[in-house]
């Protein structure tokens, strides 16, 4: 039997991973499991190079302020 969904999300990310894993025993993988696991690492990448940009774009917006201001 499933928990309710209070329970669930009380519990620590280690904990829900053990579950996970003891579960994972006891059934086959399709192929939507292998595509969503495929879509979450391009979206952690994407993610990562988005962040990256956006420390960029910050840093030079800041650069062009001071130079305008010191002009």
């Amino acid at each position: 039997m499933a928990m309710k969904l209070n329970e669930l999300r009380k519990l620590p990310k280690k904990e829900l991973w053990k579950l996970y894993d003891k579960e994972a025993e006891h059934v086959q993988a399709s192929l939507n499991y292998y595509r969503d696991e495929i879509v979450r690492r391009e979206q952690s990448k994407q993610t990562t190079v988005l962040i990256w940009l956006t420390i960029f774009m910050v840093l030079t917006t800041v650069f062009s302020a001071i130079g305008v201001f010191i002009n």
